[in-house]
């Protein structure tokens, strides 16, 4: 039997471990499996709706005026729902091609856990996701993800809940 392959932690995992939360990393084989949160959710066993991908907007068109987005995989965000929440005149999503350079992370790998710390952009998140007490977010590499009581990453990144979608 061979022994399972340790993986190297991630710089969001250890954010975690100084923060003393608790938490489970799931790995995803996202080229042979695609992007399905259908499939991630069933490989790990949770409901699809606790799977979160994170969103970078820009708002009002200014290179300084950035913000993060978490909804369910599934789900489709609504910009003009957004900036009216937030009080903003408009916002956009970040240009993918200049996404490594805004957040620090290539487009599949952003988390609210490390742009909140690297970049300390404001973190929301949709205000369904109550309904869960765990959710998973991305680890900071493609394909991995961590999966931890929902009140410790909206505290952690002192994240309020808005309405994302119509």
């Amino acid at each position: 039997m061979a022994k399972k392959k340790k993986l190297k932690k991630t710089n969001e995992e250890r954010i975690l471990d100084q923060h003393g939360i608790a938490y489970q990393e799931y790995t995803f084989d996202w080229i042979n499996r695609g992007n399905d949160a259908l499939a991630e959710a069933e490989e790990q066993g949770v409901p699809a709706g606790s799977l979160l991908k994170t969103i970078v907007l820009n708002a009002n068109q200014d290179p300084k005026d950035y913000l993060v987005v978490c909804l369910p995989l599934q789900n489709e965000i609504d910009l003009k729902k957004v900036a009216h929440e937030l009080g903003k005149k408009q916002v956009h999503l970040a240009d993918n091609k200049k996404l490594i350079n805004i957040t620090g992370y290539v487009h599949g790998a952003n988390t609210p856990l490390g742009i909140s710390f690297k970049k300390g952009f404001p973190i929301y998140f949709d205000e369904r996701i109550k309904e869960y007490s765990e959710v998973s977010v991305s680890a900071g590499k493609i394909g991995r993800s961590v999966r931890m009581k929902r009140e410790d990453l909206v505290s952690l990144v002192r994240g309020r809940y808005i309405a994302v979608e119509r």
